[in-house]
């Protein structure tokens, strides 16, 4: 029996412009993990602090009550914009309501032995509080933890990413993250030098590099959705943790996860925000993986419509 998913971080509304235009969409780290999630698993809560004021409370009633809180602050907000290489660069970020996302909104069945609670990027002293917190409440949970190159410009911020990196079960992490984390040019070293229970270093189409204290270091190609054109990849990494996870949950098998991921962050991608994952369910990894290789050889037996 799997247990609960649950993503704890921003819900935002973004204004998003790319070479494809300007979108006004829900967006959030907590909020696009939740959702590719779900393509996989019925049991996903989704934790944080929305304004009165936000717009998207359709998209609420996906998750379990309960678990998201209503705040007088306004809503969070960010504006982003892509270049053609798909480098983003932050105009505008107005915390609001997300600044009072701590343990207390994560529910109590949230913290069954058999759950995992997933922490998007925060504030590094607040992640430390809501570790401690979930580890005094319930130290059988496992912990997922990933975080934002923007928190780690400071010296200790830094220290304190590094010292919860060794306290959570997986430290996922993008290539250039691991390398501003451990302060190095070279990947290789970003790993040996990071110390975690179970580290995983994304590398986009190439696929993930995973080290763990059990196994080793070992690279997991990517399996990839065969995109015919990219609209937006904001999100892209947290639905990609998103679908890891409730992988993991269902498989335990850490290479079967890196591809469930890897094909739904792909998914995602060709449409605004996380549009074309809303109304998509899997029956299981296997039957995920089987879609796409249909694609690959080209059958035309399966369309994606199929898989709603």
């Amino acid at each position: 029996m799997t247990g609960t998913l649950t993503f704890i971080g921003h819900v935002s509304v973004d204004q998003v412009e790319t070479i494809n235009g300007v979108n006004v969409q829900p967006g959030g780290a907590a909020l696009h993990a939740a959702v590719a999630a779900r393509t996989l698993s019925e049991d996903v809560i989704l934790a944080s602090v929305i304004g009165e004021d936000y717009p998207y409370k359709e998209i609420l009633r996906l998750f379990p009550r309960g678990s998201i809180r209503f705040s007088r602050l306004p809503s969070t907000r960010f504006r982003i914009t892509y270049d053609e290489k798909w480098e983003a660069k932050y105009l505008e970020t107005n915390y609001g309501a997300g600044t009072r996302i701590s343990f207390l909104i994560i529910p109590r069945r949230a913290l069954r032995p058999n759950g995992v609670v997933h922490i998007s990027p925060l504030p590094p002293t607040r992640t430390r509080r809501i570790i401690e917190r979930i580890k005094e409440s319930s130290p059988k949970v496992k912990i997922s933890l990933n975080t934002w190159i923007g928190y780690m410009k400071t010296k200790r911020n830094r220290e304190i990413l590094r010292e919860i990196s060794r306290e959570v079960d997986y430290f996922i992490l993008n290539d250039s993250e691991a390398k501003a984390l451990a302060e190095v040019n070279s990947l290789s070293i970003a790993i040996r030098m990071l110390r975690a229970r179970t580290l995983i270093v994304t590398l986009g189409e190439f696929g993930a590099i995973i080290s763990s204290e059990k196994s080793g270091v070992q690279m997991v190609p990517a399996m990839r959705f065969p995109l015919e054109r990219i609209v937006d990849v904001t999100g892209a990494g947290d639905a990609w943790c998103g679908a890891f996870l409730a992988s993991l949950q269902l498989t335990g098998d850490l290479v079967k996860s890196v591809t469930a991921a890897s094909i739904i962050s792909g998914i995602k991608c060709t449409g605004w925000g996380f549009s074309k994952l809303l109304n998509l369910r899997f029956k299981s990894v296997d039957h995920l993986i089987e879609y796409v290789i249909g694609l690959r050889e080209g059958s035309m037996q399966k369309r994606l419509v199929d898989f709603f």
